[in-house]
């Protein structure tokens, strides 16, 4: 076998590149809606007494940021 035939067969080839995976999401589509309609339905009703919501006691209650993101979208 010549240097072309070893060259082919060694074990110095390059490794074959491999697809990412898709990234799995940690809550389902249908969930998020559900949490979005929960939110509108408790912001509508504080709304409905005539209360203002306070987004920095909720921040310091230990609600994350883009939860409050959300609240303050819908």
């Amino acid at each position: 076998m010549g240097t072309a035939g070893k060259m082919l067969y060694s074990n110095d080839a390059m490794p074959t590149a491999v697809a990412p995976k898709p990234k799995q999401r940690k809550f389902s589509l249908e969930s998020l809606r559900a949490g979005d309609r929960l939110l509108k339905a408790i912001k509508d009703e504080l709304r409905k007494k005539g209360e203002k919501i306070d987004y920095n006691k909720l921040r310091r209650d230990g609600y994350s940021d883009a939860m409050i993101a959300r609240l303050k979208e819908l």
